[in-house]
């Protein structure tokens, strides 16, 4: 103590010196130590969290494209199956090394699962691949036997000729083109298979193909066993037959395994993507924790400078605050700022200290891995939000697909019961998109499709959603629309929207839609009830003439089950021969002859009687049953026209007209039929006359007029029917080279009263007689309305004033009189 009296102030305030340097370099070494700490742990724990990172982001990427792989190979199961199984190597390729990615257990098993439900696919996959082979098998084998049997018919035929000349063969051969034409009508079907991308599709393809082979059999069993061989042929084809429809059966049982494997498929690989999500969230929780060790760390080290400073002097406390305020606490404020900033995914703010001791290590440590982390966010959030795109966006339109829509529609029942609101639901199909799909192919149809998603999505608010369900058919929920007279406006704004013409492939589309309208909760409180009255109110829309809408009724619950009934009853029609003709004579209006007559589709019903069209046409456009109606009334036409020229009933001028469909217009199979027919009897041809409508015809003039040209090189004629109301009449007229003009009823039945109609009908007739036309006018009901025909120059005309329409007997009758009994000669 006397000697530290002795010491001048300059040594006691270096030994001062030298003892708070002392202390404080023990502070310091221990505050280096625990930066170093610090340190370590900010390079492990980031090394370790983007390790993590990239592992997931590995995952997600792999799993993001394996989806997309197994998208596109849920489309090749008809491939080769060579490329199915080099396919299928890849992919299992794939899938193991994904799988190899993360030694997670729960990943693992996972995976696992995925594998084998895409083992079960790409197994479904092949044995379907190999039952189209034998079905082709089965088919070309079938083709040859039909060859083998019409050989040893024709032989026999032959044989049976020489022995007795007066041998009567022309039956058997009409019964073999039946049978070839069954053969290739169920040979074409079963090939559409390979277009058919839901189980409702294939299903009817198959039971179509089934039906036509049905027919082959019944065609089969007409043929006479002439001869050994022939019997020996039948029966060999009887066998074929039987081969071909267990290949069907076949089939369709593998075609509903596959829905289901590939139902287990989706799940899997949702479950995949719920894994990513989940370990997202993860690796927040490990940033979290980071934060938390760092602010432990740093609390400890806080203690010790504390303890530090209270063992210094009194004059070194300012300078060690000073030293920890400006060293210590405020890099580690910022640091721990910045750690905020993480935890809420903010990493655009990075430290700056401006330092170059140990905080430029701990600066650069965490700004590097502050910017792996966001690399790694924005990897990740990209990848989820493909995901979640791929899963519930509709990938041509852009819009909601079903999976969303339904998904909001179940909300918006949720939200609505709390809020007691009102919101509406609109089902819409696009009238006649089949018609533009089979005439201008299917690139034109997804184009067509893209621009009705533009106009329906212009028509609502952002609120509401607009969904495509599928092929042509769209939902739009309107949660703007509190009341079903909205609804109803809105659904006539979506009428007046796709009525407008359509510039495709510089062409223009004329279409339109059926419009279903509900309301919650007056039509339904739940998602599976709205849906399905809007839909059954659609479909009353369409059978109420298409290009409008409909509100649902309970009634319409029970008119879709008619419709149904009705649909099932015409295919059992067609079967059973139900289905029959009359005709409506055609008179000239000033000599009384019979010009020709219309032929007319009756159905007598087991039950119901006699159905006019009116009753059933609709139902049979609808279901496309009216392809196959067409086929079997031109049929009964042209073997009656065959009857009446050879009984000589009727002279070359004579002719008879029969409806065409849109839908069978602009087939192939069409200009077939036609072809055949005109070999059997080239000398009729020309007195057939096929009517189509301007609205069939005007989806697609140029392509009509091509089928036309060769419908009349093989001598048909053209008419066309209600003339005058359709879409454009003379643009129709100066496309199409037609050959006949049928005016409308509407116009014929206001010339008694009217004088715009006498003009109308005038003018018509004027261009018809200047572009060397026929015209008929159809609708005379009354004298008045014939006199005013007759005195306009009309020479044709049919109607109930001159004659109902009748039987085939009747009109042989009436052939032979050559005069109606009402008709007033001149």
């Amino acid at each position: 103590m006397i000697f530290f009296n002795k010491m001048n102030l300059s040594v006691r305030f270096a030994l001062t010196v030298i003892l708070l340097l002392g202390v404080f370099g023990m502070g310091i070494a221990l505050l280096i130590r625990s930066l170093s700490d610090i340190e370590v742990l900010l390079e492990d724990e980031s090394a370790r969290h983007v390790q993590e990172l990239s592992v997931n982001s590995a995952i997600s990427r792999e799993i993001f494209e394996l989806s997309s792989r197994v998208s596109l190979l849920e489309q090749k199961f008809l491939y080769d199956e060579a490329i199915l199984s080099e396919e299928g190597f890849n992919i299992d390729e794939q899938l193991q090394r994904i799988r190899a990615l993360s030694n997670d257990k729960s990943f693992v098993i996972k995976m696992d699962d995925f594998i084998v439900d895409f083992h079960r696919f790409l197994g479904n996959s092949v044995t379907l691949n190999r039952i189209l082979k034998e079905l082709a098998t089965v088919d070309t084998r079938l083709g040859v036997e039909i060859d083998q049997l019409d050989y040893a018919l024709a032989k026999s035929s032959v044989e049976k000729i020489v022995e007795d000349p007066s041998f009567e063969f022309k039956n058997d051969l009409d019964v073999m083109s039946l049978i070839r034409e069954s053969y290739l009508s169920a040979g074409k079907m079963a090939a559409s298979v390979r277009s058919s991308i839901t189980p409702d599709t294939e299903q009817v393809v198959i039971i179509r193909v089934l039906k036509e082979l049905n027919i082959l059999e019944m065609h089969l069993s007409n043929i006479r066993k002439i001869s050994p061989s022939v019997s020996q042929a039948s029966l060999a084809m009887q066998k074929t037959i039987k081969r071909y429809k267990v290949s069907l059966r076949k089939m369709t049982a593998n075609l509903n395994q596959r829905w289901l494997v590939m139902s287990a498929l989706v799940g899997a690989q949702n479950t995949l993507i719920g894994f990513v999500e989940e370990t997202e969230k993860n690796v927040q929780n490990s940033a979290l924790r980071i934060s938390n060790d760092l602010r432990d760390d740093l609390s400890d080290m806080r203690g010790w400078l504390f303890v530090i400073g209270f063992l210094s002097l009194v004059i070194g406390i300012a300078l060690i605050l000073f030293m920890v305020r400006h060293h210590i606490t405020k890099p580690l404020n910022q640091l721990k700022q910045s750690f905020k900033e993480i935890e809420i995914n903010n990493f655009d703010n990075p430290i700056d200290l401006n330092r170059t001791d140990e905080w430029d290590v701990i600066e650069s440590a965490f700004n590097r891995m502050a910017s792996r982390l966001k690399k790694t966010y924005l990897d990740l959030e990209n990848e989820r939000s493909k995901l979640h795109t791929l899963a519930h966006q509709d990938p041509l339109t852009g819009l909601a697909n079903r999976l969303l829509i339904y998904k909001s529609i179940d909300t918006a029942i949720s939200e609505a019961k709390r809020s007691h609101q009102h919101f509406a639901l609109l089902y819409l199909d696009i009238d006649h998109f089949k018609t533009v799909n089979d005439s201008m192919g299917h690139s034109a149809g997804d184009v067509l499709l893209q621009e009705v998603s533009q106009r329906l999505s212009n028509l609502v608010e952002p609120s509401d959603m607009v969904s495509r369900l599928g092929g042509d058919e769209f939902m739009m929920l309107v949660h703007s629309t509190q009341n079903i007279t909205e609804a109803s406006m809105l659904a006539e704004a979506v009428n007046e929207a796709l009525r407008q013409p359509f510039l495709i492939d510089n062409e223009t589309v004329f279409v339109g839609s059926s419009v279903g309208v509900c309301l919650y909760p007056d039509h339904g409180d739940s998602t599976e009830t709205l849906v399905r009255n809007a839909d059954t109110a659609m479909y009353h829309a369409k059978r109420g003439g298409r290009d409008n809408h409909c509100t649902y009724k309970d009634s319409m619950t029970s008119e879709a089950y008619n419709l149904m009934s009705k649909s099932s009853g015409l295919k059992q029609a067609l079967q059973n021969n139900e289905l029959f003709v009359q005709y409506q004579p055609q008179y000239n209006s000033f000599t009384g002859d019979i010009y020709g007559a219309e032929a007319l589709v009756r159905w007598n019903h087991p039950s119901k009687g006699i159905l006019l069209p009116g009753d059933f046409l609709d139902i049979a456009e609808q279901t496309g049953i009216i392809v196959d109606i067409d086929d079997y009334v031109f049929d009964i036409v042209f073997n009656d026209l065959q009857e009446l020229k050879q009984q000589g009933l009727v002279s070359n001028d004579f002719s008879l007209s029969v409806n065409v469909s849109g839908r069978k217009l602009l087939s192939e199979n069409l200009l077939e039929h036609l072809k055949i027919c005109h070999e059997q009897a080239p000398e009729i041809t020309s007195q057939i006359t096929l009517e189509l409508t301007e609205r069939d015809m005007i989806t697609k003039l140029e392509k009509c007029r091509n089928f036309i040209d060769q419908i009349k090189k093989l001598g048909f004629k053209i008419a066309i029917d209600d003339f005058g109301t359709g879409y454009s009449s003379l643009a129709t007229l100066k496309h199409l080279p037609i050959d006949i003009l049928k005016l409308d009823r509407s116009f014929v039945s206001g010339l008694s009263s009217a004088t715009v109609d006498y003009v109308i009908i005038d003018s018509i007739l004027t261009i018809a007689r200047g572009l060397h036309l026929s015209a008929i006018a159809e609708g005379v009901e009354t004298p008045q309305q014939l006199e005013a025909l007759k005195t306009l120059g009309c020479q044709t005309v049919q109607g109930y004033l001159l004659s109902y329409p009748i039987n085939r007997d009747e009109l042989i009758k009436l052939l032979i009189k050559q005069s109606p009994p009402s008709l007033p000669l001149e």
